[in-house]
């Protein structure tokens, strides 16, 4: 009797099978199982055994199925369509589309606000019935980017351009303003500076790459880095 194998690994012993129809005896406990089992997925290409002129079936979705009952045994028959290679290529270019927007929505959640701005329609959007947010969490509503400041279960009436208290919307001047301005003065060999310190010297500004750094004129070495702002 012929087998298929099918890409997730399940074995099936069959009655009959054609490129694009099988048949089996089976409980009927295991009806659904076998029907789920048939996915798109699982069935396109899966390996044939022992069924002359038949190694592999071709692209394949499920159409539909019958059950009948016969000499005290259930049988299923499983009916299959063709998939087009079109069709096939046009579902792998959208998930793929849908992976990258996912994880570029995933990095957008600590990204610097210029680039949250940016990229904003690849933030998800914001979900209006009573969905919890955490303090921090980023989302797009109406196509603008906002971002939660205290922690809210949202609601219809409420949403992020008239609640002030929960939601803030991103601007890009923000980004000035989120990071403190730091006066940078020149070197002093009697301080002690740590790593992240700048000091200024020639004129060029100068990061400390290690804690205890005194009496090390800032240069291009193991000590001190040029600093570059980001």
């Amino acid at each position: 009797m012929a087998q298929i194998v099918l890409n997730n690994g399940h074995l099936y012993t069959l009655d009959f099978i054609r490129p694009n129809q099988i048949g089996k005896s089976c409980r009927l406990d295991d009806i659904k199982m076998i029907i789920e089992d048939m996915a798109q997925e699982n069935i396109s290409g899966a390996t044939v055994k022992d069924e002359p002129g038949l190694t592999k079936m071709g692209n394949l979705k499920l159409n539909s199925f019958s059950v009948d009952f016969k000499e005290g045994k259930y049988n299923i028959t499983i009916f299959f369509d063709e998939v087009p290679q079109s069709e096939i290529d046009l579902a792998k270019e959208r998930a793929e589309t849908e992976a990258v927007a996912r994880f570029i929505a995933l990095g957008l959640q600590n990204a610097e606000i210029k680039d949250v701005i940016k990229w904003a329609k690849f933030l998800e959007d914001w979900k209006p019935r009573k969905f919890p947010y955490k303090k921090g969490e980023r989302f797009k509503h109406n196509g603008n980017p906002y971002e939660v400041i205290e922690a809210v279960t949202s609601d219809t009436v409420n949403t992020p351009d008239k609640d002030s208290k929960h939601y803030k919307l991103l601007k890009e001047q923000e980004n000035s303003q989120d990071k403190p301005k730091v006066e940078i003065k020149p070197w002093d060999e009697k301080k002690t500076y740590n790593k992240g310190d700048l000091a200024i010297a020639r004129g060029i500004v100068f990061i400390s790459t290690i804690d205890g750094n005194k009496g090390n004129e800032p240069g291009f070495g193991n000590t001190w880095d040029y600093y570059k702002e980001k």
